[in-house]
């Protein structure tokens, strides 16, 4: 018993530091979940949260089975006079409300929410399938009805006996202060009728999430279909493709962890498809060196890679048959080149963004082009998880919000987060006023471009296409 109690005890501060923590989360993120942008900061937090969650809840679950369905059925007038039972059974009960209240107070606010309900329930593996198995924990008419009784007995005979150890008069104590128990104890009887039987607002979206998830499943089949198709058209191979090799890893010494590119392919029909100049962004990740000099070449993120690395590939990309990581000659399949660079930050930064990039490797792409999800990744969306604290803009997309990458290259326009540090149009390398370059492609300004670089001839218009 004394060990059961330690563990309570330490079982419940953890839950008291949660829910708090859950709050005051709720809280900072509140208007990006009602009508603005959840950023990927956001969505790591609220996946910690409830990863979480699904600790505390197994804990709690672990130590409520480990007395037995006994303790819940000895709860009555027989332990009057059994010190130890009854306190075995005050702490089954003690242990069920925190469990109760984890989810009431630290989870149901967050399912009132659609968008964090989606997140929480369908888009982090970690957790996918924990949360639905707590919401049919609460649902669950038998386990109600067991607590209710519980709490029940604890109100007429429970908290009555004289003979109480200091144990036994701390789970009282707890037992009374737990919100579940005034829950249960205020209007008993038209609780068990209405809110405490039907489940309210958690019984109704229990369904609805699931027909919602069916149309958006739909929805991301649709597009992937489509670019799929759209995907395989192309009419030439891209300028950059025919550098010579020295040409090639000059652009490559160049280049350094966590560097931006973005690229422009004007031969494909998904270019069309895409707003702005910009279409697809990656992410370079560093040479074996690199990596090994950051301390993350051992890292179980990095180590599956090795022997991809090794071979060349340094450049992590979301492509239509998922993220991967690939060679910086494959990624060359292009026109125009954009590196943008962050302002110096400390290594521990560096790393940890590397390992982000690497976290996405093998997830699926995001059809949906959705950047508020996890589970599948569109290419700008890269940008958005690799640094979490840019306040990246973002626009709607099929009712989603998602990132383009002309918006991810926004940030390395003059006084941004970024710097652009090579830009390489129609087949050739731009080599001056690298920030005015950047301003008039984005705002596909030929003529501008031409006052800051008169006389330009691109791969396109000198006659070399081969």
């Amino acid at each position: 018993m004394s060990e059961d109690m330690s563990q309570l005890k330490k079982l419940s501060e953890r839950s008291a530091r949660w829910r708090e923590g859950s709050r005051k989360l709720r809280d900072e993120v509140g208007s990006r979940l009602t009508g603005g942008v959840l950023t990927s900061a956001d969505m790591l937090r609220l996946y910690g949260y409830a990863e979480a969650y699904v600790r505390q809840r197994r804990r709690w679950q672990a130590l409520i089975d480990c007395q037995g369905d006994e303790a819940w059925e000895r709860m009555g007038p027989s332990l009057a006079h059994k010190p130890l039972d009854r306190a075995q059974a005050k702490l089954v009960l003690l242990a069920a409300l925190s469990q109760h209240d984890d989810y009431v107070q630290g989870v149901h606010p967050w399912f009132t929410q659609t968008k964090a309900r989606r997140l929480l329930k369908t888009d982090h593996p970690e957790v996918e399938g924990e949360l639905d198995s707590a919401v049919r924990h609460y649902l669950n008419p038998l386990n109600r009805q067991r607590l209710a009784r519980a709490v029940v007995w604890h109100r007429a005979e429970g908290a009555m006996a004289a003979d109480r150890s200091a144990d036994e008069a701390f789970l009282d104590e707890m037992i009374v202060r737990s919100p579940g128990y005034a829950f249960f104890t205020k209007n008993l009887a038209r609780r068990v009728l209405e809110d405490w039987r039907t489940g309210g607002h958690a019984a109704v979206t229990f369904v609805t999430d699931h027909l919602v998830n069916f149309g958006g499943s739909a929805e991301s089949t649709a597009s992937l279909v489509v670019g799929n198709t759209v995907g395989l058209v192309a009419t030439r191979k891209g300028w950059l493709q025919s550098l010579s090799l020295t040409e090639r890893s000059r652009i490559e010494r160049g280049l350094r962890p966590l560097d931006v590119l973005l690229e422009k392919t004007p031969f494909r029909l998904t270019d069309k498809t895409i707003p702005g100049h910009y279409g697809h962004v990656a992410v370079w990740v560093g040479t074996e060196t690199e990596l090994k000099r950051l301390g993350v070449w051992e890292d179980p993120l990095v180590r599956p890679y090795h022997e991809r690395i090794r071979a060349g590939a340094s450049v992590v990309e979301a492509l239509r048959p998922g993220v991967e990581i690939n060679t910086f000659e494959q990624f060359l399949n292009i026109d125009d080149l954009l590196v943008m660079r962050p302002a110096p930050m400390p290594e521990s930064a560096v790393r940890d963004g590397v390992l982000r990039a690497f976290a996405q490797l093998g997830k699926d792409y995001d059809f949906a082009f959705n950047v508020e999800s996890d589970r599948r990744i569109v290419c700008s969306e890269l940008a958005f998880v690799v640094y979490p604290a840019v306040a990246w803009p973002t626009s709607e997309v099929m009712g989603r919000r998602s990132i383009t990458p002309d918006q991810v290259a926004l940030k390395a326009r003059a006084g941004g987060p970024f710097s652009p540090v090579m830009i390489w149009h129609d087949g050739v390398e731009v080599r001056e006023r690298l920030p005015e370059t950047l301003e008039a492609l984005l705002r596909e300004d030929r003529a501008g471009f031409l006052r800051i670089h008169p006389g330009f001839v691109g791969r396109s218009e000198d006659g070399k296409s081969k």
